[in-house]
């Protein structure tokens, strides 16, 4: 079940041609849409804007709208739609946005205007952002959602009805076992990866216990101090080392398939990597890995939605994971 829904989390975040939204999914059908910054613009000057729905018929959308910090509770601020007064809301304070039902006047005025803008009483503009292409995003939603054509869909409704959510996928992981991991000496990590170049260090390897009979080592790439990537391989107590096969990508482009961007997390039992958007940022895909005895599943996949935002990440895939 997992093998078949990983090429859907893989592919989950997209942006309409001309559109300043975008939108991922998860494998559950979650879909969670977001304004984006102009490129060349000031973040911010654009409020991160919100649109979530879950996959289940019943589920209602909602638009998060945040409230720029520094606003005084009780400020009474004004929500325009191409300078057309759409809501009138009072300002919590503490930075705390607002959570509205996306329907009716507000949904109709959204999708089809190009700006909305959040004002002080004096008029002057607190937050703006564009809506260009929020009708396409919807659409996509609609269509992942299998909405389409339903009494519930966002933009063509008809009469049909929502099919059920698949399954969630399970991984199974074997215990966690106490004793020591194996560990190889300077020799026979020499035989696996060869010497190190003239003017490299030693060879440095970590070993972490996976279950009763298997050992991942976790090697650092010879003369590589970027501290960015291990080299995973699966060492059974009685056996050679065997490269750590991953069923979703798990390697920086160009770099072997053991080669992976991330690190062991030994509490959690995961190992966890970053697989940046752009070269030298903290943004981008981060998945998850659990043992399963005989490789590494994905059991939870992760987008930063802006390197701009890097801070704000949505779940694009996550599966249940239980210990046999």
């Amino acid at each position: 079940m997992i093998a078949a829904l990983l090429p859907l989390a893989m592919q989950a975040t997209t942006m309409p041609p001309g559109s300043d939204w975008s939108v991922a999914c998860d494998n559950q059908r979650y879909c969670t849409a977001w304004a984006r910054v102009p490129e060349g613009a000031d973040s911010s000057a654009y409020p991160l804007v919100v649109l979530r729905r879950a996959g289940d018929a019943a589920a209602v959308p909602a638009i998060d709208l945040p409230i720029p910090v520094g606003t005084a509770p009780g400020t009474r601020l004004t929500i325009m739609v191409d300078k057309r007064v759409l809501a009138q809301l009072i300002a919590p304070g503490g930075g705390t946005g607002l959570s509205l039902p996306f329907s009716g006047a507000l949904a109709t005025a959204l999708t089809r205007g190009r700006m909305l803008m959040l004002t002080d009483p004096d008029g002057s503009v607190r937050a703006q952002l564009s809506l260009r292409g929020l009708g396409a995003v919807l659409a996509e939603i609609d269509a992942a959602q299998l909405r389409d054509g339903t009494r519930s869909a966002l933009v063509r409704r008809g009469r049909g009805n929502v099919p059920p959510l698949p399954p969630v996928p399970e991984v199974v992981v074997p215990p966690a076992d106490p004793r020591p991991p194996r560990v190889l000496s300077p020799k026979q990590l020499q035989a696996l990866l060869g010497k190190p170049p003239k003017g490299c260090g030693p060879i440095l390897a970590r070993g972490y216990r996976l279950d009763a009979a298997q050992t991942l080592l976790a090697i650092e790439p010879l003369c590589d101090t970027s501290g960015v990537t291990i080299l995973a391989y699966v060492v059974a107590d009685k056996g050679s080392p065997q490269p750590a096969t991953f069923d979703a990508g798990a390697a920086l482009p160009g770099m072997p398939a053991q080669q992976v961007a991330g690190s062991w997390d030994p509490v959690r039992r995961r190992i966890a990597v970053l697989l940046p958007a752009t070269p030298g940022h903290d943004c981008g895909t981060r998945r998850d890995f659990a043992w399963d005895g005989n490789q590494f599943r994905m059991v939870e996949e992760r987008t930063v939605a802006e390197c701009r935002r890097a801070t704000y990440e949505i779940t694009t895939f996550h599966a249940q994971v239980r210990t046999r």
